[in-house]
C-alpha cells in the first residue's frame, strides 16, 4: 500500500480537522443559543464523558497497536482481529458502568442520553482498533474523512433533531447512531483487513493483558487529566457554571486540534529518527519546541487581549462570563501543544514509565488546583488549574529530556520561555482597562523584549527551522 507523504498526511488531515473543528464548535454555537445555560451544561458534562470512554476500549494500548502495525505488515489482519476482541468486552463493561454511574448520580433529564453513550460503546471498540491501524500504516487522511463526515452528519443531524424538539435525548441518539455508521465505515474501508474470530490467538490475548498496567495508567491519567474539569466543576458548583467553562473551553479544544493532528501525523517519522540520529533528532526537538511555544506564546497574548471581543462576538450576552476563563485558558494549548512534541518523544523512547509520572504528577496539581480554586473563582479557578497543568507536566518532561537524552539546553530554554511569557501578561495585565491594542502592544511587545534579553530570539532561527523540517521529511520518505 502506498503511505502518503508527510506534508500529504498533514495538508490532508488538517484541511479535515479544521473543518470538523469549524463544525463541532458550530454544533455548540447553536446549542448555545438554542438551550438555556442548565441544558448546555448538560449537553458539555455529557460529550465530556462521551469523549473520554470513546478513549478506553484498548486500555491505553493504542501506541502499541500503531508501533505493530507499522512494523509488522504482514500481521496486520491477526492483530486486528485480536485487538477487536480484546476491546469489544472491555467497551461493554464502561458502557454499563457509566450508565449505571449517570442513572444514579445525575438529574433524571440526562439519563437516557447516558444510555445512549452506553450503546455507542459497542461500535466504539471496532472504531478505535481500527483507527490505531489506519495510524499505523500512516493513513491518516482515510481517518480525518470519516470522522470529519461523521462531524458533517453530527451538526445536521442534531439540528434537526433540535428543529423537531428533541433535546438532549434526541442530540445523543444522533451522536449513538452515528458511531455505528462509523464502524460500518471502517468495515468496508479496503485498507482495512476484516476482523476473523480464528485469527484469535490466547497467546496474543495474554499479552495485551501483560501491557495494559502501564499503558492503561498512562491512558486513565491522560483521560482524566484532560476531562476532569467539566466533570469537578458539575459537582462543585453546576451545570450553569459548566456551560459558561465550555464556552471558552470549546475554543481551547479547536486550537489543541492541529497540534494533535501534527503530534499523531509526525509519530512515525519521528521515532525512526529517533532510533537512527540521536544528535539530529535534538536538535530537531530544540526547534520544534522553541518554534511551538514562541510563536504561541505571541498567538496566545493576542487571544487573550482580545477576549471580550471573541466571547461576545460568539456568544449571546449571557455568555459572557467566559471571556475571563478565555483570557487564562489560551495560554494552556500553548503548553499542550509542547507536550504533544515532548510525550511522542517518550513513546518513540519507550520511555512510558516517565510519562506515566508526568502525567500523574500533573494530575496531582489539577485536583488540588480544581478543589481549592473553583470554590474560590469557579469557572476562571478551573481555567488557571487546567492551564497550570500542562505547565508543570513540559517541566517534568523537560528533566527527563535533560537526563536521558542528554538534552539539558532544552530546560534552559523553557525556563526562559516562562519568564518571556511571565513579563508578557504583567505588561498586558498593567494596561488591562485601557483597551483591546493596547493590551495586546503592551503583551506581545514585552514579550518580544523579554525574549531577546534571555536569548531566546536570535539571527538564523528560521534558517533553524526550515533546516529541521527537512530533515523530518526526509526522514518520512
Amino acid at each position: 500500500m502506498k503511505q502518503q507523504s508527510l506534508m500529504g498526511m498533514l495538508g490532508s488531515a488538517m484541511g479535515l480537522r479544521l473543518a470538523m473543528a469549524a463544525l463541532n464548535f458550530g454544533l455548540f454555537w447553536v446549542l448555545s443559543h438554542r438551550l438555556d445555560s442548565n441544558s448546555l451544561g448538560g449537553f458539555s458534562l455529557l460529550m465530556n464523558i462521551f469523549l473520554l470512554l470513546q478513549l478506553l476500549p484498548l486500555l491505553g494500548l493504542s501506541p502499541a497497536f500503531i508501533r505493530r502495525a507499522a512494523a509488522e505488515h504482514e500481521n496486520i489482519q491477526v492483530e486486528l482481529s485480536n485487538g477487536v476482541a480484546f476491546a469489544l468486552p472491555v467497551a461493554v463493561v464502561l458502557g454499563v458502568g457509566i450508565g449505571v454511574i449517570g442513572q444514579t448520580t445525575y438529574g433524571a433529564e440526562l439519563h437516557a442520553s447516558f444510555w445512549l453513550i452506553a450503546l455507542a460503546m459497542l461500535p466504539t471498540a471496532w472504531i478505535q482498533v481500527a483507527e490505531v491501524t489506519l495510524l499505523g500504516r500512516e493513513r491518516m487522511a482515510d481517518i480525518a474523512r470519516v470522522q470529519g463526515a461523521e462531524a458533517f452528519l453530527r451538526f445536521g443531524g442534531a439540528l434537526l433533531v433540535l428543529q423537531l424538539g428533541g433535546g438532549l435525548t434526541g442530540i445523543f441518539a444522533v451522536i449513538t447512531l452515528l458511531r455505528f455508521a462509523v464502524g460500518l465505515a471502517y468495515a468496508l474501508l479496503p485498507e482495512l483487513p476484516r476482523p476473523r474470530w480464528r485469527d484469535c490467538q490466547l497467546a496474543i490475548w495474554y499479552r495485551h493483558w501483560h501491557e495494559v498496567p502501564m499503558y492503561l495508567g498512562i491512558a486513565l491519567l491522560a483521560g482524566f487529566t484532560s476531562r476532569l474539569d467539566v466533570i469537578v466543576l458539575s459537582r462543585l458548583q453546576g451545570l450553569h457554571e459548566v456551560a459558561i467553562y465550555a464556552a471558552a473551553s470549546r475554543l481551547y479544544d479547536a486550537a489543541l486540534m492541529l497540534p494533535t493532528v501534527a503530534a499523531l501525523t509526525m509519530m512515525p517519522a519521528l521515532a525512526r529518527l529517533f532510533a537512527s540520529d540521536r544528535d539530529q533528532f535534538g536538535r530537531l526537538l530544540t526547534g520544534a519546541l522553541r518554534a511551538s511555544l514562541g510563536a504561541g506564546m505571541l498567538v496566545a497574548l493576542v487571544v487573550s487581549a482580545c477576549s471580550e471581543l471573541i466571547i461576545g462576538v460568539l456568544y449571546a450576552p449571557g455568555m459572557s462570563a467566559a471571556s475571563d476563563v478565555l483570557r487564562w485558558l489560551i495560554f494552556g494549548a500553548v503548553f499542550m501543544t509542547a507536550d504533544q512534541v515532548l510525550s511522542t518523544t517518550m513513546l518513540a523512547a519507550r520511555a512510558q514509565a516517565h510519562d506515566f509520572r508526568a502525567l500523574a504528577l500533573s494530575l496531582v496539581w489539577l485536583v488540588i488546583g480544581l478543589f481549592c480554586l473553583v470554590p474560590l473563582w469557579g469557572p476562571r479557578g478551573v481555567a488557571i488549574a487546567v492551564t497550570l497543568t500542562p505547565v508543570i507536566r513540559v517541566a517534568y518532561r523537560l528533566r527527563w529530556a535533560a537526563t536521558a537524552l542528554d538534552l539539558g539546553g532544552l530546560w534552559r530554554d523553557y525556563l526562559r520561555q516562562l519568564a518571556a511569557l511571565a513579563a508578557g501578561v504583567l505588561a498586558m495585565e498593567l494596561v488591562w482597562s485601557t483597551g483591546i491594542v493596547w493590551r495586546a502592544l503592551a503583551g506581545c511587545g514585552a514579550w518580544l523584549l523579554a525574549a531577546a534579553v534571555v536569548g531566546l530570539v536570535h539571527r538564523g532561527l528560521l534558517q533553524d527551522w526550515r533546516a529541521g523540517w527537512t530533515t523530518l521529511r526526509r526522514r518520512q520518505a
